[in-house]
């Protein structure tokens, strides 16, 4: 009877996991789409678009706290001293630098990539330097919370080997960049992904995660506009 307790327990406590990973991709996949049949402006629906991020981060706080009884972050641990955390950033930025040489390779042998959407998007941010390190902060806190704190280290919980959590998170997290319809994209952020989430299996730190994330969009999307 206690065997059949703690099963029933168990698979309870399994299913509340796999909700709430399920709704960490589906509530900021699914406001994406449905902000993009609003009557409104381009640039408002980027404003929306980078509000259901933080939407969602507020939300698996929540269902963490209340449903899962855990907190968000359930990995504790690593160093968090300064000098680890930029260490670890200028690490990770060299990396980012290998990453996009080779997320280039397809361009380079001939692949025609797609650029309007990348395109639209910084001609619109120009002359918006607030919003654009919104834009960078948010991409930086949220996605690293999402995709690297809450769904990396739920999906950890179910297997053993720590590279099909790597894997499916970072799948999960680059076609979350569909909107690109970019291959380079889409090779970018997945190897970005599989680094991050290393780091992360490894050293429990998210807050080096968040600050090079920001770095990395901040200086691409300032940079971008004086190609586009």
């Amino acid at each position: 009877m206690d065997y059949q307790i703690f099963d029933l327990q168990k698979k309870q406590r399994n299913l509340i996991l796999i909700t709430g990973m399920v709704l960490s991709v589906l509530l900021p996949f699914g406001l994406g789409i449905g902000i993009r049949y609003l009557n409104i402006g381009y640039f408002d629906k980027m404003v929306f678009f980078e509000f259901t991020k933080w939407g969602t981060v507020v939300f698996l706080f929540f269902y963490a706290y209340k449903v899962e009884r855990q907190p968000l972050l359930i990995w504790k641990g690593g160093d968090s001293s300064i000098g680890f955390i930029l260490l670890s950033v200028v690490v990770l930025f060299v990396l980012y630098v290998i990453i996009s040489v080779v997320s280039s390779i397809p361009a380079s042998f001939g692949y025609h990539e797609s650029n309007d959407v990348m395109r639209q998007i910084t001609v619109l941010l120009k002359g918006h330097p607030v919003f654009i390190f919104f834009v960078s902060i948010t991409a930086g806190v949220t996605e690293e919370l999402i995709f690297r704190g809450y769904l990396l280290t739920r999906l950890s919980t179910f297997f053993k080997e720590p590279h099909i959590p790597v894997i499916v998170s970072s799948a999960i997290f680059s076609g979350m960049h569909y909107k690109y319809h970019s291959l380079g994209e889409f090779i970018f952020t997945f190897l970005l992904g599989v680094v991050f989430s290393f780091y992360y299996l490894k050293y429990r730190n998210i807050h080096a995660l968040i600050l090079i994330h920001f770095f990395i969009d901040f200086i691409f999307l300032t940079s971008a506009q004086h190609f586009y």
